[in-house]
């Protein structure tokens, strides 16, 4: 794929991914007085005090978050970024959407869906939308915390403010808007989970991984180790197969050595032969 093209991509999804996260925001999180955190958080509640609508506060908050960031750490702030920060105040302005449920719940399930899944297509194509990171960043630099722990602390207390303003009862509907989009976003990113990675730890590698090769017509990797107790040499085989090939490399492992041991992961995304192509090239 060509750079221009890779930026024409990114830039559609920047936008497909804002236009998706105000649908729900104003679909869900604004008439059911819920979010995820962030500022979008704090413009709802600035809705609901001051009458000031969401997309100015976004706006007004966000674009100086950004100019404090390259201030106090240079660099320039990428087109990216930029861009995801005005389009989501323009998408938020713009989407005049009827609430799609007054269900609590429900809102906080598919708001912070909706959020995620947005965001994650926003943070897929190297962008932003402003936000809690800068605050973050420059939190950990007063006190011992990472950037993780500081945009979670940041949410928590744009949601405990939530309690505080409407009632307890809609700050937990937050937090459960605001694990769901927390997850959505790691699924955008990664991937759903499709694939099983194998560690295989055995006396018989080579004709295991024999087995692999031409039953299978799998790739694998051999890796060296030693057992701390016994201090012997044990052979690694690294092996990435389908869900649907967990039971037949299962079987086949222990067909030929019944004393391997084997660990099976989780992988969220696997890029190569056999599987997804590189970016660059899809």
């Amino acid at each position: 794929m060509t750079s221009k093209r890779r930026v024409i991509i990114d830039y559609l999804q920047i936008t497909a991914g804002t236009v998706i996260t105000a649908v729900g925001i104003n679909g869900f999180y604004v008439p059911n007085r819920i979010s995820d955190g962030g500022v979008s958080g704090l413009g709802i509640i600035l809705f609901y005090v001051l009458h000031i609508p969401v997309w100015i506060t976004l706006l007004v908050v966000n674009l100086p978050l950004l100019w404090l960031s390259h201030k106090l750490w240079g660099g320039r702030v990428g087109t990216r970024t930029i861009y995801g920060t005005i389009m989501l105040s323009v998408a938020v302005a713009v989407l005049s959407v009827h609430a799609f449920t007054h269900n609590t719940l429900l809102a906080s399930v598919y708001g912070g869906l909706l959020s995620g899944v947005g965001l994650g297509l926003v943070f897929r194509s190297r962008g932003t939308t402003g936000g809690t990171d800068v605050v973050a960043r420059f939190l950990s630099h007063l006190v011992p915390v990472s950037m993780g722990q500081g945009m979670l602390l940041i949410d928590f207390f744009i949601i405990a403010a939530f309690g505080f303003v409407f009632n307890p009862t809609i700050a937990m509907f937050s937090l459960i808007a605001l694990f769901i989009s927390t997850r959505a976003i790691d699924v955008v990113q990664e991937g759903v989970s499709y694939a099983r990675a194998f560690t295989i730890v055995t006396q018989r590698a080579d004709a295991i991984a024999q087995r692999i090769l031409t039953d299978m017509d799998r790739g694998v990797t051999r890796l060296g180790g030693t057992g701390e107790y016994t201090g012997e040499h044990r052979a690694i085989l690294y092996v990435v197969v389908t869900r649907s090939e967990v039971t037949t490399l299962k079987e086949l492992v222990y067909d030929v050595d019944p004393s391997a041991f084997v660990v099976v992961g989780t992988v969220h995304e696997v890029v190569g032969e056999g599987f997804r192509k590189p970016p660059l090239e899809e």
